[in-house]
């Protein structure tokens, strides 16, 4: 039985240099220097879909490193006259470019002809909370959530979405397909950003505020109240995003009221919604997986440390390396979620299915 670790190399859309499927292989690298066992093992199989190139890649140990080859050409290479805008958006029309679909698709096949199982599946390139962007496409109207088939994947959309793994987009028997590639053992990576202003800002407004400096860090308890200042600009763009909190109501949005105080329960109740509302919340959750991705608020980065070949990517949380840092932000959710940190303590978080579980059913 062979043992799979699938990667998927985003676009660079933003005319960036970076080659996302190199980063991959480098993920492939440090894979294979925290399992030892696995030098010299054909049964350890990398697969790579290359987005930019259009192709599918297999890598295997031959005991000093990984020999790759192209399994698959099957797909187009992104063009960047054809399929983008002036705006960098991927133009809305079918195309034959990988799709996050073809990667759920190519593990629903080892499920469902019991190849083995997969060890990891990761997604490096950009992303937000509301999933790792691809190629930054865009769903068509009809496909959004104001639409009429709103939980419904749209065939012409190549980026992850949180809806990815609800019944509409797997039937009864894909998703068991889909869960029987995966054991104990398997982890999820989601690499790119999630940086929401939304979060972030509330965040900063308790660490700025008198209350939260008149007691030791990590001491506040869920009855103390906090006053939180928002810009009319930042009302009229992300209160309606979360009324609970913004306007204790679901229907009332009068953004007048920009001053007012929330206890940290209220908070944490509100990062709680958000955290169970992103991509890497609802994969853990419908998966039972372990997913680690950045926490809602923060962004990731390309690693600058260590050797060149073993470089994947990282939420900065040092300034002096790289001009930045998102320290303080995922200090709060581990201090006061009690979230845990990635194992390899790239800044990432931990999304713990049974977490999930709990606060879903709050």
């Amino acid at each position: 039985m062979k043992t799979y670790i699938i990667l998927v190399a985003g676009y660079e859309y933003h005319h960036g240099r970076t080659n996302m499927a190199t980063i991959c292989k480098r993920r492939a690298n440090v894979l294979l220097d925290q399992n030892s066992s696995w030098q010299n093992n054909s049964n350890i199989k990398f697969v790579l879909f290359d987005v930019r190139f259009g192709r599918i890649d297999e890598g295997t140990p031959n005991g000093t490193g990984i020999d790759w080859e192209t399994h698959s050409e099957e797909y187009d290479a992104i063009n960047d006259s054809v399929h983008y805008s002036s705006e960098r958006h991927f133009i809305q029309q079918d195309t034959n470019v990988i799709s996050i679909a073809d990667a759920y698709d190519f593990i629903r096949n080892i499920g469902k002809n019991n190849l083995g199982h997969v060890y990891e599946f990761s997604v490096v390139g950009h992303g937000w909370r509301g999933g790792p962007v691809l190629v930054n496409s865009y769903q068509r109207e009809a496909y959004q959530h104001t639409g009429v088939t709103p939980r419904l994947r749209d065939p012409w959309d190549k980026d992850g979405r949180r809806k990815d793994t609800n019944t509409t987009n797997m039937n009864f028997t894909d998703w068991v397909d889909f869960i029987n590639a995966f054991n104990t053992d398997t982890r999820i990576w989601i690499w790119g950003c999630a940086a929401s202003r939304l979060y972030k800002k509330v965040i900063q407004e308790v660490y700025n505020s008198a209350e939260f400096s008149r007691k030791r860090y990590g001491s506040h308890i869920d009855t103390d109240s906090f006053s939180l200042t928002f810009s009319r600009a930042f009302a009229e763009e992300h209160f309606s995003y979360d009324p609970l909190f913004f306007y204790r109501s679901r229907t009332t949005g009068d953004i007048t009221n920009r001053r007012f105080t929330r206890t940290l329960r209220e908070i944490k109740d509100f990062l709680i919604r958000g955290l169970c509302h992103t991509y890497s919340g609802q994969m853990a959750y419908n998966t039972k997986t372990n997913v680690y991705a950045a926490l809602p608020g923060t962004g990731a980065d390309y690693e600058k440390t260590g050797r060149s070949d073993k470089r994947v990517m990282v939420v900065p949380t040092n300034t002096s390396v790289y001009g930045y840092s998102f320290a303080a932000i995922v200090r709060f959710y581990k201090t006061y979620l009690n979230l845990q940190e990635d194992p390899e303590r790239r800044g990432y978080a931990k999304f713990d299915p049974e977490m999930i579980k709990i606060w879903k059913g709050r």
